[in-house]
């Protein structure tokens, strides 16, 4: 299962689902569709939303499994207590086995006072995992590692393991620089996003000095991990696929130039 991922660009496929944030979150599309599509474009691999499997049929789990496609898979499964979050988290487990996944992620929930649970479950949850799988802790506001003090704390009680960070580049609370002095190496995956002040997500052409900027912070800092093309211009509001994808594919001709150094 394990493989490289140093430097390494994928497409989030919750970037094209419509419904990502609809109230029973079914997919809209079939990730196999597009596969073949986002090898020939470029992008390295990909970052499965999980309800783009389990929420599909036999053939087009079967799909996926074979396509030896999937990077990361994008799980929101919770760490409460309770029968029906534990049957979720043997689900996620089994889906990363199924497809075989190097990397799997997922997010905390909010509550202080569930700090204890929280990580009780992730623990459990991760002697589920192949022993050889990255397990990404999103750092993401909104979470229980949502500012970089908050976010190194939570790592050293998940103790000894396969835990990383995933950090937001272009859209994080507190200074970036800060992310890395307090998580450093623990930081091996980065989700590319880019808002403008009104929170409307914008393509990173419109703010390429930002971008430069910040990628090159995250060099100096020793980050050779990957990246996410996470969301992008058209997310919330026309939401039509193929635009939306192509300004992903802007964004990640811009992310690939800059990364590589050659900015032109």
């Amino acid at each position: 299962m394990a493989q490289s991922y140093e430097n390494k660009l994928y497409v989030g496929t919750v970037l094209l689902e419509r419904n990502r944030w609809a109230a029973e979150r079914k997919p809209s599309y079939a990730v196999s569709d597009w596969q073949e599509r986002f090898r020939e474009d470029g992008f390295d691999g990909m970052e499965l939303w999980e309800n783009h499997a389990l929420l599909a049929d036999e053939r087009e789990q079967a799909a996926l499994e074979a396509s030896g496609h999937v990077a990361i898979i994008n799980s929101y499964i919770g760490f409460e207590d309770g029968d029906e979050e534990e049957r979720k988290r043997e689900a996620a487990a089994a889906l990363v086995k199924r497809l075989r996944a190097p990397a799997v992620k997922f997010n905390l929930g909010a509550d202080p006072a569930r700090h204890p649970v929280y990580i009780a479950n992730v623990k459990r949850w991760a002697e589920l995992l192949p022993s050889d799988c990255r397990i990404l802790c999103e750092c993401h506001p909104g979470t229980a590692a949502e500012h970089p003090d908050a976010a190194a704390e939570m790592l050293r009680r998940f103790g000894d393991g396969p835990f990383q960070a995933i950090v937001h580049p272009f859209y994080c609370m507190g200074e970036l620089e800060d992310w890395f002095k307090k998580l450093g190496s623990a930081i091996t995956h980065a989700h590319v996003q880019l808002r403008d002040g009104d929170n409307q997500f914008i393509r990173l052409s419109r703010r390429p000095e930002l971008v430069k900027e910040r990628l090159a912070l995250m060099r100096r800092m020793g980050f050779r991990g990957s990246f996410t093309l996470e969301f992008t211009e058209g997310v919330r509001v026309n939401e039509d696929r193929e635009a939306l994808y192509e300004a992903a594919l802007e964004d990640l001709q811009i992310l690939r130039n800059i990364w590589s150094g050659n900015p032109s």
